[in-house]
C-alpha cells in the first residue's frame, strides 16, 4: 500500500509540471527586433508593479568600474555628449517614477539606464517594430500586460511600459540567474542567450561575450548600460561634465 501511494504521488507530480518558453527580442538601436514567441501560459495585464521575489546580486557600478567592456562603452558614450546630455535631461522627467517602481521590485538601481540605451529616454522612440522608452515589439508588450490596439499603445506609456519591462527583467533573472545574462536575453532574445549557454555551460556573460557566443550587438548592450551607470556616476573619468542638479548624475552616485 504505501509503494502504491508513493507511486501514484510521483505521478500526480510529474502530471502538473509544465515548461514555459521565453519571449525574444531584439534592439532598436543597432539591429532590427524580432517578434517574440509568447509564453504558453498567458501572464496577466499589470498597471502596477506587483511583487517579484528576487534576489538581487547584480554587481553594481563599483565592483565593475574598472571592466575593460564597460569602461570602453563608457568612452564611447562619452564620445557622444550631446546624446548623452539631451538622454540625462529626459531622464529627469522619469527617474522617481522608475526609482519606485524598482525599489517595488526590489530590482537593481542599474537597470534604470536600460532606456538610456534603448530609447535615451524618448517614450515616443520607435523603430521597425519596437517602440517605446524600453523598445518592445508588440507581442513582448501583449505578454507583459501592455495593451496595443488600433490607436491605442501603451509601449508609450512611461509607467505602464516601465511596469512592463521590470516584470519582463525580473523574469529573465530568474530564468538565466544572473543579470548580466538577464540584459543580453532583454536585447538578443531568451533563445539566443540559452543556445550560447548550451554551447558554453555555466559560462557568465562576459565568457559567452568573449567567446563571441553571442551576438556583436549584444556583447555591446550589456557594458552599454552598466557604462551609462558609470558615466553618470563619473562622467569626469571620461572627460565629460554633467550638471550636477542632473536627476540622473545624482540618482547614479546614490547606487
Amino acid at each position: 500500500m504505501k509503494l502504491f501511494q508513493a507511486l501514484f504521488g510521483f505521478l500526480l507530480f510529474c502530471s502538473c509540471s509544465t515548461v514555459e518558453e521565453g519571449s525574444q527580442q531584439m534592439p532598436l538601436r543597432e539591429a532590427d527586433p524580432i517578434e517574440v514567441v509568447t509564453t504558453s501560459t498567458a501572464l496577466p495585464p499589470s498597471t502596477a508593479p506587483e511583487p517579484v521575489r528576487v534576489v538581487p546580486e547584480f554587481k553594481t557600478v563599483g565592483a565593475l568600474r574598472d571592466h575593460p567592456m564597460v569602461v570602453a562603452q563608457a568612452h564611447d558614450l562619452a564620445q557622444d555628449s550631446w546624446t548623452v546630455r539631451v538622454g540625462l535631461r529626459r531622464a529627469d522627467a522619469f527617474f522617481a517614477m522608475i526609482e519606485s517602481q524598482l525599489i517595488a521590485y526590489g530590482l537593481p538601481r542599474e537597470l534604470a539606464f536600460v532606456p538610456m540605451v534603448e530609447s535615451v529616454f524618448q517614450p515616443e522612440a520607435q523603430g521597425r517594430r519596437a517602440v517605446g522608452l524600453w523598445q518592445f515589439t508588440k507581442a513582448t508588450a501583449r505578454a507583459y500586460g501592455l495593451r496595443v490596439e488600433g490607436h491605442l499603445d501603451e509601449r508609450r506609456d512611461p509607467e505602464k511600459s516601465t511596469t512592463a519591462a521590470l516584470r519582463y527583467l525580473a523574469h529573465l533573472y530568474e530564468r538565466f540567474g544572473s543579470w548580466e545574462l538577464a540584459l543580453a536575453a532583454y536585447n538578443a532574445g531568451p533563445s539566443r542567450v540559452r543556445r550560447a549557454m548550451l554551447a558554453r555551460p555555466g559560462a557568465t556573460f562576459w565568457e559567452l561575450a568573449e567567446a563571441k557566443l553571442l551576438p556583436p550587438v549584444t556583447r555591446r548592450y550589456v557594458p552599454k548600460v552598466i557604462g551609462s551607470a558609470l558615466l553618470a556616476d563619473d562622467p569626469e573619468r571620461f572627460g565629460l561634465r554633467l550638471p550636477a542638479n542632473l536627476v540622473a548624475v545624482a540618482f547614479s552616485r546614490a547606487s
